[in-house]
């Protein structure tokens, strides 16, 4: 899946998602590992509740909790600026 098409799958409906899922694509995709590139794509395909829980941390999942502290990390960053 090229990038372009990642970017539209970002596209949540959900503003939070949109912008956290985005600023990893913006900040993070082009430099990020195959196995961390796919474990995003697989991120992706978890509903929005599910997505927006471990955003937010009100949920952890072991298997995402990498790539998904990476993206929060991203968020904050973006936020100081």
């Amino acid at each position: 899946m090229d990038k372009n098409q990642l970017r539209w799958r970002c596209r949540r409906g959900m503003r939070e998602l949109d912008e956290a899922m985005l600023a990893y694509i913006d900040h993070h995709f082009d430099s990020a590992t195959k196995p961390e590139r796919e474990l995003f794509v697989e991120l992706l395909s978890l509903q929005d509740p599910t997505l927006f829980r471990l955003i937010t941390g009100k949920d952890t999942d072991e298997h995402f909790q990498p790539l998904v502290d990476k993206i929060t990390q991203t968020l904050q960053q973006k936020a100081a600026l």
